[in-house]
């Protein structure tokens, strides 16, 4: 298997405790960054214009790693190696039914947009774009595992300059390994309805995969304790999740996990992606005074487990003439109401 590996940024409120392994922990600082950077729309959807001239050290001046004032980062950035798994597993999703070559490699050149129109899949799209960040690395490498601008080769160090991860196309001298399963995709592609005919697809690629990383002699060293596993629909991977409970899992949260499959102590939670435009034309001098309404959110206010959190919100904020706080559907008018508050939130289920 060929590989590749991650870019990213850290968030300063990422803390990494002792129980945490030393490569654990630096994995989740990069990927958090990277998912963070996603949802905050630092990252630009329109990969192959952007992550080129991404500026790390700017975006986060205050990261743990790039500051210094974390004991647990290392002088060298973190190298994360890229399995090269056929496409059904990830892009041969995006294009449903068209006549690709499985085996076909995916570069930075030749991966697919996410689509315009996804709907509620681009919530846990996260998978690709951490994928789109390990095939584009400036330009493509060439044989000798050095990155090509135009006519003009530089090395690893000049490209990635003081970023926290660095694509390592050489296993043997990975930190953590990647596992580019689009594992959400595939149970909103597959098993949506969950009792389809399709969601044996989704079921098969699970077997599959399996198959592959128990054959890799990298998973038999580790376990599977230094491979990084996308898993951010709470229903993906959800016919054989009990037999990845040692790998670093990248998740929305742990509401329907077992604390044994996954926990804070060895996973990243990683943030939604935003479904609606983001709002820009925001010129106020003093945008938090000039928004009446300090909060705004408007969805399902019963859900899993009786909505207890959501029920607990509503008691802590009803009453508040600055929150207003509504079991509704999304709609066009709700987001509207968005750009006239600091903080908000649409939930459609």
């Amino acid at each position: 298997m060929k590989g590749s590996s991650s870019s990213a940024s850290t968030p300063s409120l990422f803390v990494c405790t002792n129980k945490i392994t030393k490569v654990a922990c630096l994995a989740a600082l990069s990927l958090s960054g990277l998912a963070f950077l996603v949802y905050t729309n630092t990252i630009d959807f329109n990969y192959k214009s952007t992550f080129s001239m991404l500026d790390i050290s700017s975006i986060y001046p205050r990261s743990p790693c790039l500051s210094g004032s974390s004991p647990f980062c290392p002088s060298k950035p973190l190298r994360v190696y890229m399995y090269d798994l056929p496409r059904r597993f990830h892009v041969g999703m995006m294009r449903k039914g068209s006549n690709q070559d499985d085996n076909a490699a995916v570069t930075a050149q030749n991966l697919p947009p996410w689509p315009d129109r996804s709907g509620l899949r681009k919530q846990h799209s996260v998978e690709y774009w951490l994928m789109a960040s390990l095939l584009y690395s400036g330009g493509g490498r060439n044989n000798s595992g050095e990155a090509e601008e135009g006519n003009k080769t530089t090395s690893s160090s000049e490209v990635w300059g003081s970023q926290e991860a660095v694509r390592a196309l050489d296993p043997e001298t990975a930190d953590v390994f990647f596992v580019p399963f689009f594992s959400s995709l595939s149970f909103n592609t597959h098993g949506h309805n969950m009792t389809d005919p399709d969601t044996e697809i989704d079921r098969q690629l699970q077997v599959d995969l399996l198959y592959i990383l128990h054959k890799s002699q990298y998973w038999q060293r580790s376990a599977g304790r230094d491979h990084v596993i996308p898993m951010h629909h709470p229903n993906a991977f959800r016919f054989h999740r009990d037999q990845l409970n040692a790998s670093i899992l990248i998740v929305a949260d742990f509401g329907r996990y077992d604390k044994a499959l996954a926990n804070l102590q060895k996973d990243v939670v990683a943030p939604y992606v935003h479904i609606v435009d983001s709002f820009e034309n925001d010129d106020s001098p003093d945008p938090f005074a000039s928004r009446k309404t300090l909060l705004f959110f408007r969805g399902k206010t019963l859900r899993k487990e009786e909505g207890r959190v959501r029920a607990k919100l509503e008691h802590i904020l009803i009453g508040y003439e600055d929150v207003i706080y509504e079991k509704s559907d999304p709609t066009g008018e709700a987001v509207n109401a968005v750009s006239h508050t600091p903080f908000s939130y649409i939930y459609n289920h």
